[in-house]
């Protein structure tokens, strides 16, 4: 009996499979070292900077030094916003990071409308470093979220919404927003 077929097909099988990895190594590998290559460079040529680069540290900024809200004052303020009677002026104040996109309380009570989101602050923790846990009731299509809360940031002289809650409800809505891009 003849094995040149089986072994013929077996080779070509190897070939068409190493020449595959191989070229999806080579492309990785690439694409993966393409900004790699200069900064060895720099650092095997004794060329790298020694000064600063234009524009320095970032500086670390305080958050305001805002006093612990009540629940009552929370409830007011997110509910208003979830209400959607928040003024053009007032939606820069209620969730943090929202000059990052103009529609982002928009897009934050449509989801919450589209989802039928409904928040009781319960209880108010204490703020610490510019932040505060609120535990709340939550409900979502009527369906209680066990162990709910908002954290909440001090900025701009305000308690605003964290982007993170923002975002998760408005990612639940299946919508979009550029604030809460990764």
């Amino acid at each position: 009996m003849n094995n040149r077929p089986i072994k013929t097909a077996a080779v070509l099988v190897a070939l068409v499979a190493s020449l595959g990895l191989s070229a999806c190594a080579s492309s990785d590998t690439e694409s993966s070292n393409a900004g790699a290559t200069t900064t060895a460079a720099a650092f095997e040529s004794g060329t790298a900077k020694q000064d600063k680069e234009e524009g320095g540290d970032v500086a670390a900024t305080t958050p305001p030094n805002l006093p612990k809200p009540t629940a009552e004052e929370l409830n007011a303020r997110i509910n208003k916003a979830l209400a959607g009677q928040l003024t053009g002026d007032e939606k820069k104040t209620y969730i943090e990071d929202a000059d990052q996109d103009p529609m982002l309380v928009d897009k934050f009570v449509d989801a919450a409308n589209k989802n039928n989101v409904k928040v009781t602050i319960t209880k108010v923790g204490d703020p610490t470093d510019g932040k505060l846990k609120a535990d709340a009731d939550v409900t979502i299509d009527g369906q209680p979220v066990q162990d709910a809360f908002i954290d909440f940031v001090a900025e701009d002289e305000s308690w605003k919404v964290s982007h993170t809650f923002a975002c998760n409800i408005v990612k639940s809505a299946k919508l979009d927003s550029a604030a809460c891009q990764a």
